[in-house]
């Protein structure tokens, strides 16, 4: 368990390494604290459990948590994921920016509704949506 600088226990903070095992999670909060859940959801419960059977009647709800997953052998390929995943969202935004440019500019340039979807190549109620969210009728 976390300690203070005179040695009390630290309860602002209790920091969880969760790694998988055969039957589910184990969820480590120090060398020697450690609880169990069938899933990651649990942790947060089964921690606040322990907390409880380790110090009853010590008031937990101010604590947070701050989850580190230890993954093993999958690591790399969860961070690579993840990591395609950012990268599509933030390429997702700009071709929405500029998919928004593109259909007021053409809108005040007077190209109709369905010539700017066929140019697009997107659906014209698209088209009619982003028209109405850039106010630029």
């Amino acid at each position: 368990m976390p300690r203070g600088e005179h040695g009390e226990i630290d309860m602002s903070v209790v920091h969880v390494v969760a790694r998988r095992w055969q039957s589910g999670w184990a969820f480590h909060l120090g060398p020697e604290d450690v609880t169990q859940g069938a899933t990651l959801g649990d942790v947060a419960r089964r921690v606040f459990d322990y907390l409880e059977t380790r110090q009853p009647g010590l008031d937990h709800s101010a604590t947070s948590l701050s989850v580190t997953f230890d993954l093993g052998t999958v690591t790399e390929a969860v961070d690579t994921a993840k990591k395609a995943i950012e990268k599509a969202e933030h390429a997702h935004l700009v071709a929405d920016t500029r998919l928004r440019t593109a259909v007021a500019t053409m809108h005040r340039e007077r190209y109709a509704s369905g010539d700017i979807a066929l140019l697009l190549e997107i659906d014209s109620a698209r088209v009619e949506e982003l028209l109405r969210s850039t106010d630029s009728r």
